[in-house]
């Protein structure tokens, strides 16, 4: 999220499960000494171009949505309009198994009302599973961290680490006022 420049950006990596542990290989050998995990935000430049040019080795095939128009009082309704789209696409990619960043108890279960939700309207397919994992636990959640944490520059005129990505990039654009 940047409310500065009015984007919520959410990010998914789809790993084929044959590629896991390369893919968590990758990633752990990006750890500083004493590092729990990677985030985006807490990188120095440097750090980031070496983090996305060891990610875009891997090819990714992701799916992004961008919500603009982000006011500060509703950034709850932005996270549920762009997490709305980005389930969306993911079902449309064949995804059944979705492992979203745990955030807080309050954080998860207004996702997983939107969730629910959204099965309810039959908006999402009911053998879709979501679950919330830790990413002290689970190094594949570093990845859309990355992902989302490029193309928010990249929204904000910088787009040097999002141009090293490189792979499947399906991105939509939402307004969230």
């Amino acid at each position: 999220m940047r409310v500065d420049e009015g984007l919520y950006v959410l990010a998914a990596v789809i790993v084929p499960a044959g590629r896991a542990a390369e893919h968590r290989a990758v990633l752990r050998d990006l750890l500083l000494a004493k590092q729990p995990r990677l985030h985006w935000r807490d990188e120095g430049r440097k750090r980031r171009l070496e983090i996305a040019r060891a990610i875009a080795a891997l090819s990714l095939t992701t799916a992004i949505v961008i919500g603009t128009g982000l006011l500060p009082a509703k950034q709850r309704r932005a996270r549920r309009k762009c997490l709305e789209r980005l389930l969306w696409q993911l079902a449309l990619h064949g995804v059944r198994q979705v492992v979203m960043e745990r955030r807080n108890t309050e954080g998860d279960k207004e996702d997983l009302d939107l969730v629910n939700a959204l099965r309810a309207q039959q908006a999402l397919p009911h053998d879709m599973n979501v679950e919330w994992g830790d990413p002290l636990i689970e190094e594949l959640l570093w990845l859309p961290d990355v992902v989302a944490g490029t193309v928010a520059r990249a929204e904000a005129g910088d787009d040097t680490f999002w141009s090293l990505l490189r792979g499947g990039h399906v991105s939509e654009r939402v307004t969230c006022e």
